[in-house]
């Protein structure tokens, strides 16, 4: 894949560079000689986090999120205000709002998938983030191969450190895989360095990617499965993460606790890559399967947060910061699925006021009456001080007892279901009455698992894999769109029957950066989406 280093490396010079980040010896960005050392391999591990860049931490999950319409942007910033166009708003006088400017988001951001517009060509930044990490991931698994490879302590130390860095390479090959192939129409599969690039030509189908991550996946298990030494493994697990994300859900994640974690993300892959009309109940049975053996309550995870020192996230450069400053703005269909009652409501959501967020009138959606509470205030997501927001990098404990939920309700096991749905709510100390137990039926059980999924994984990676699974973004002559919505109309007064029709991309071309310097195979997958 001959441009993957071109494209990263304009990626990391974006957002600025420094002597030693352009220094080939420098051991935070090291050569294959310097990852031979122990010092040197920790630091190229730990490296990996550097690879996202702002074009993962701020830009790619800031994208997800305004697609599913938990929060909205209409910033011409790197694209956003296409990325969350709307197609058309009708309101519940008939009077169909369109957008101001523009066409519908696909042909918006297909107008822009050129190196030309470089970060405002939004199918760009999670690609190259995404293959940035997995091609540091190759490095280490390169070095780790060979037999000059030094590292300290007895034989089953040796062997309990070797097997921890491979499985953590292959954790995020199986990462990455997993979201470029459930975001991206196609991909290519580049695991190996040839005269020290990744040529691959052949670009394969996003189930192919999806699968090439399950077996990273696979592949980072089997190393799980040598370890011996539980303490040599602790002390250098606390070395291959940042150190500002050891609190909270973060720290030292035990080989059993991995697995799970793995188990949750190939429930995550098949649940969010099919429509809900697609899944059989074999899929159904599939996900419970999975997710029954995934993340527990008391699961350390992979996390994020803003630090003083080393950040990663250049401290205001993600979500949890600009939805405190007016870049990003709840969304009023997000307050919407809020129940009555719902502590988290009245921890987190401030308002109503005036409506706000349309000013320069992109478009309807984007008008909002609320803002969040800081988590220095007693809320629980956002906050402008430096490490208090946490994020959660891959999945989460929330986010797997609701895939037990769905399954089990979809599969008909409706009570047993909702008693995850509850179970999440007490987690997350709602203090909304129990809805197992109350003989709902499959449509209302169902609904109370949307409206969980929207409140309880806010931030957590999923929004608008909900919301295409769930055909919510498809166009209304396919079934698309949401009924029912709180909009804002010009008049800035609500209309809480309105109707929008999104009308998204369900998987992304991929960008142009990429078709520049590495033009398919005629046996490719389609590399654009229709």
């Amino acid at each position: 894949m001959k441009k993957v280093f071109l494209a990263i490396f304009s990626a990391s010079l974006l957002f600025g560079c420094s002597k030693s980040s352009l220094d080939l010896v420098n051991p935070n960005e090291p050569t294959p000689a310097v990852l031979k050392s122990e010092e040197g391999l920790v630091r190229g591990a730990l490296g990996i986090y550097n690879k996202f860049g702002l074009e993962f931490w701020w830009i790619a999950l800031a994208n997800h999120d305004a697609m599913g319409d938990s929060y909205t942007i209409s910033a011409g910033n790197f694209s956003w205000r296409w990325v969350n166009q709307v197609s058309k708003i009708t309101l519940s006088n008939g009077t169909v709002l369109t957008p101001p400017q523009g066409g519908s988001q696909g042909t918006e951001l297909k107008n822009r998938n050129d190196r030309s517009f470089g970060n405002d060509n939004a199918f760009y930044n999670e690609w190259a983030a995404l293959y940035f990490v997995n091609n540091q991931a190759n490095l280490i698994l390169d070095v780790t191969s060979k037999s000059d490879l030094e590292l300290k302590g007895t034989a089953d130390q040796v062997a309990t450190k070797k097997a921890l860095i491979r499985a953590y390479a292959y954790w995020w090959k199986g990462f990455t895989y997993s979201r470029i192939g459930s975001i991206y129409i196609a991909g290519v599969q580049a695991d190996k360095f040839v005269d020290g690039t990744l040529m691959n030509n052949e670009f394969v189908t996003h189930d192919a990617i999806v699968k090439l991550g399950n077996d990273n996946f696979d592949a980072c298990v089997a190393e799980l499965n040598k370890v011996t030494n539980v303490e040599t493994y602790n002390a250098l697990f606390k070395r291959l993460i940042p150190d500002f994300t050891t609190s909270g859900k973060g720290g030292v994640i035990s080989p059993d606790a991995w697995k799970r974690h793995i188990n949750t993300y190939k429930a995550r892959n098949l649940l969010v890559n099919k429509k809900v009309a697609q899944m059989t109940n074999a899929d159904w049975t599939n996900v419970l399967n999975l997710a029954t053996a995934g993340i527990t309550q008391e699961d350390k995870i992979f996390t994020m947060r803003s630090a003083d020192v080393n950040d990663l996230v250049s401290i205001t450069a993600w979500s949890p910061y600009r939805l405190q400053i007016g870049w990003e703005n709840i969304s009023e269909r997000l307050v919407q699925d809020f129940k009555a009652g719902d502590e988290r409501y009245t921890r987190n959501i401030d308002g109503p006021y005036a409506a706000y967020g349309n000013e320069r009138n992109r478009g309807a959606q984007y008008a909002t009456r609320w803002y969040l509470y800081e988590i220095g205030d007693g809320g629980d997501w956002a906050s402008t001080t430096t490490g208090l927001a946490e994020l959660p990098v891959a999945c989460s404990y929330e986010e797997n007892a609701l895939m037990i939920a769905e399954a089990n309700i979809r599969l008909g096991n409706i009570d047993e279901g909702l008693k995850y749905v509850d179970a999440v709510r007490d987690y997350q100390q709602s203090g909304l009455a129990h809805v197992s137990g109350t003989g709902l039926s499959q449509a209302n059980a169902l609904e109370e698992l949307r409206r969980e999924r929207r409140i309880g994984l806010f931030l957590k990676n999923v929004a608008f894999y909900d919301a295409r699974r769930w055909n919510v973004t498809a166009p209304a002559a396919q079934g698309g769109g949401r009924q029912h919505a709180w909009v804002i109309k010009p008049d800035n007064t609500l209309d809480a029957n309105a109707t929008i029709e999104y009308n998204y991309l369900d998987y992304w071309d991929v960008p142009q950066n990429e078709l520049d310097f590495n033009t398919p195979s005629n046996t490719s997958a389609p590399v654009k989406s229709n």
